[in-house]
C-alpha cells in the first residue's frame, strides 16, 4: 500500500513537472494540448459515471442521477473541446475591468478614510490602488500577452506543486 502511494506521488510529480515546464517554455504550443487533456478528462469521467449508473440500475432496478451526470459530462467535454478557444480570450478583458473597478474603489475608499482620519495619509493604499488600476488597464489593452503570462504563471505553479510532491514523498516515506 505504501509503495503504491509512493508510486502515485512520483507519477504526479512527473506529470506536474512535465506539464509545468511545457507550459512555461512553450505556452502557445501547449495551449491546445491542455484543452485536449481537460476535455479528455471530463469525457472519461462522463463515461465512468454512465457505466456506474448502469451498474446501479442493473443491481437495484432504479434510475439514478449518475447516468444523467455522465451524459452531462460528455456534453461538457465536447463544449470544452469546441468552445474553449472562444472563451479564453474574454478572460483578460473581463478580469481587467474587475481590477480597474476595484482599483478605483480602493482609491476612493482610501481617500474617504483619509478625510475622516486627519493624521493618516494612506500612501500604501494609494500605491495598491494604482497597481490595481495599472494591471486592469494592461489586461484590457493587451489581452493576448496577459493570457500567455497567466498561463505561464499556472505552469510555474505546476512546477512548484511537483516539488511539493517530492517533499511530501520524503516526509511520508518514514
Amino acid at each position: 500500500m505504501v509503495k503504491q502511494f509512493q508510486l502515485y506521488r512520483w507519477l504526479r510529480f512527473l506529470f506536474l513537472l512535465t506539464a509545468g515546464i511545457l507550459i512555461v517554455l512553450e505556452p502557445v504550443k501547449s495551449f491546445n494540448i491542455i484543452i485536449y487533456i481537460v476535455s479528455s478528462y471530463i469525457a472519461i469521467y462522463g463515461v465512468l459515471s454512465i457505466i456506474d449508473g448502469w451498474s446501479i440500475k442493473r443491481s437495484t432496478g432504479e434510475n439514478n442521477i449518475a447516468i444523467g451526470l455522465g451524459v452531462g459530462a460528455l456534453f461538457l467535454a465536447l463544449g470544452v473541446l469546441l468552445f474553449a478557444r472562444f472563451f479564453i480570450p474574454l478572460v483578460p478583458p473581463v478580469l481587467g475591468i474587475i481590477l480597474l473597478v476595484n482599483g478605483i474603489n480602493q482609491f476612493r475608499d482610501s481617500h474617504e478614510m483619509a478625510k475622516r482620519v486627519q493624521k493618516i495619509t494612506p500612501y500604501l493604499d494609494y500605491f495598491y490602488s494604482a497597481l490595481l488600476m495599472l494591471a486592469g488597464i494592461v489586461f484590457i489593452l493587451n489581452p493576448s500577452k496577459t493570457i500567455i503570462f497567466i498561463y505561464q504563471l499556472f505552469g510555474a505553479s505546476l512546477i512548484v506543486l511537483a516539488f511539493f510532491e517530492i517533499i511530501n514523498s520524503r516526509i511520508y516515506r518514514h
